[in-house]
């Protein structure tokens, strides 16, 4: 019946003289380990705009916006929803684009404030025959990058390499659909409908 009580005398003694298992938070600042998984952050120089970490996303907590007029992409992740799984991070093309921190303290009662979201803006490429949506221009150039020479065969990085060198002015959309449609930044549908045209 004593043996008990001795065990938990020998346990209060050595956890008296020995060092605490918990931080002293919020006195003193908690600085997580290295593979903490914190908020989801974009580095702007690695993310080409695909939108992948956004089809991913359990919560929906990332967003992604096309504005056609100003043609740009607007990636937008809500630290409100986001619940820390690291999706993104494994879903992401180029596998840098965007990182879980190890920020994870955010508190406020506005919901909407600047804080509670993160945002990476990126170039949009329109198609020049019917205005939808092409892809991210730093996706194709991504594209273009990982093909090599093979990324000659395709027209719309063929036309992104050509800008590299020289600009190119936007061509101007015609009546019909013509041979020379071919070598404009055009989407799929419309460079099928020049293929079939020019064909038949």
């Amino acid at each position: 019946m004593f043996l008990p009580k001795l065990r938990e005398v020998k346990e209060a003694l050595s956890s008296l003289f020995s060092a605490p298992y918990t931080t002293r938070f919020p006195k003193e600042a908690f600085e997580p380990a290295e593979q903490f998984r914190g908020f989801p952050k974009y580095h702007e120089d690695y993310c080409v705009g695909c939108g992948a970490c956004a089809q991913v996303c359990p919560p929906a907590a990332i967003t992604m916006t096309d504005d056609v007029e100003h043609k740009t992409r607007r990636l937008t992740v809500n630290y409100a929803s986001c619940i820390h799984c690291g999706q993104c991070e494994e879903k992401c093309m180029t596998e840098q684009g965007i990182q879980l921190s190890t920020q994870y303290s955010l508190s406020g009662t506005d919901l909407e404030a600047e804080d509670m979201f993160e945002h990476v803006d990126k170039e949009l490429l329109l198609c020049e025959l019917c205005g939808e949506v092409i892809a991210a221009r730093d996706h194709l150039l991504w594209l273009k990058d990982r093909l090599g020479a093979k990324a000659y065969a395709h027209p719309n990085l063929l036309l992104e390499t050509q800008k590299a060198f020289a600009d190119l002015p936007r061509a101007d959309a015609k009546a019909r659909i013509r041979r020379e449609d071919q070598f404009k930044q055009v989407c799929p549908r419309c460079r099928h409908k020049t293929v079939v045209a020019d064909e038949f």
